[in-house]
């Protein structure tokens, strides 16, 4: 039998399965409840959040023998057809492929039919800012007023490119980054079933990389044990996944906020022989320096951290000022620009730090201002030189001197 990947094996089946998406599954719930299902949604959202999931159990719940209902049964002909993607009455589309207005007419004119099993014939469009602008209005006149049993139901990752006059048409609904914790504890749920053995900071680093969307968490976790098995060492994740050492990271911080430069060229040193990717590498320096910046300035300690890089973060925050952090955070995320553009990376990565190494504040004008005041008040008294002749100051001894008549 063929194997089925983590991200369609564990691809959410009911409303409640779905991690992280609380707010927009309230709503659809609520609305089936109360037979207040509109004719058009938008789903927006980044990628692998489970837009596409929701449109198609969405669809389940309008056309399911015992629907419309939030918890469609999931045997009858209608949801198995919806699952398995062979239902004739639920039409999936992608946009890219699919922009003209000749295929937004031919939905146009299919959508007069009535469905042949189903309650609703329900329109998934993928992806549909990609649709031209002939296509979008072409679709205006449906998409306001369909018939009873036509349902619209809208994906996108950039909804900024759609037209205001699909917008007003439409349901929208944000699908937001999946939160850390949702996301670590689905992923350790999959890991017990599949008999995966992975520590916190491995599932950490699998978080990170994925930057909350739970399809390309499920992707890295595959491609992780088809590289080493169901028990990798956090070496062999490291590796695997092209994550940069933390340890190197939080060397390199510290090297930056105690003005070392010889720690600073050793650390970019080992991460060039180790074959670390610069960009990456200033990526989390960069991150690191805004929860040190955070940590200094609200005096609490950013929650995605684990334990020990709490500890690290608390204990160098403590050493360094708000300015210096500030600097420091801007001058590395420029960084970024300089070495994707130059032909000697690591040559440009030392000389950027170099330079935020030294020009970087010591103090705050706050500070400083705190530091002047602690030295008392200055008086003209405090610029004569004791015991000079005459009592003549000796301020400025470069000032020429009168000129004899």
């Amino acid at each position: 039998m063929a194997y089925t990947v983590l991200a369609r094996k564990y691809r959410p089946q009911v409303f409640e399965e779905m991690v992280g998406q609380e707010p927009v599954v309230k709503t659809l719930r609520n609305e089936l409840l109360q037979n207040r299902v509109a004719h058009a949604y938008l789903f927006c959202g980044s990628r692998g959040v489970g837009k596409t999931t929701a449109a198609r159990l969405l669809a389940r719940a309008l056309n399911c023998a015992d629907g419309p209902t939030c918890t469609p049964c999931g045997t009858c002909r209608a949801c198995t057809e919806i699952r398995d993607g062979i239902s004739t009455d639920v039409i999936e589309i992608d946009g890219a492929s699919n922009n003209g207005v000749e295929n937004v007419r031919e939905i146009r004119e299919n959508a007069k039919y009535l469905p042949q099993s189903a309650r609703y014939k329900i329109y998934i469009i993928d992806e549909v800012h990609m649709l031209s602008t002939a296509a979008f209005n072409a679709l205006l006149k449906t998409l306001e007023e369909p018939p009873a049993h036509v349902k619209f139901i809208f994906a996108t990752t950039e909804a900024q490119k759609l037209p205001d006059t699909i917008l007003s048409r439409c349901q929208r609904h944000n699908f937001r980054h999946i939160p850390t914790q949702a996301m670590l504890e689905r992923l350790k749920t999959i890991c017990s079933n599949e008999a995966i053995v992975l520590s916190d900071k491995a599932l950490l680093a699998i978080n990170k990389l994925s930057k909350g969307g739970m399809r390309d968490a499920l992707s890295l976790l595959d491609q992780l044990i088809s590289s080493h098995g169901k028990q990798p060492a956090d070496r062999e994740v490291m590796e695997s996944l092209g994550v940069v050492d933390s340890a190197l990271v939080q060397n390199m911080a510290s090297a930056l906020v105690e003005r070392n430069a010889q720690a600073l060229l050793h650390n970019i040193h080992t991460a060039y022989e180790n074959g670390v990717e610069f960009k990456n590498l200033v990526e989390e320096l960069a991150f690191l320096l805004r929860h040190l910046f955070v940590a200094k300035t609200v005096g609490k300690l950013p929650e995605v951290l684990s334990e020990d890089e709490q500890t690290f973060v608390a204990s160098l925050a403590k050493n360094a000022d708000e300015a210096q952090l500030a600097y420091l955070f801007d001058a590395v995320h420029n960084t970024l620009w300089a070495i994707g553009r130059s032909a000697f990376p690591k040559l440009t990565l030392e000389m950027q730090l170099l330079k935020t190494l030294f020009l970087a504040p010591s103090l705050s004008i706050p500070a400083l201002m705190q530091r002047l005041e602690n030295l008392g008040p200055f008086t003209a008294s405090s610029s004569t030189t004791a015991g000079a002749p005459g009592g003549r100051s000796e301020a400025n001894p470069f000032r020429n001197p009168t000129p004899r008549a």
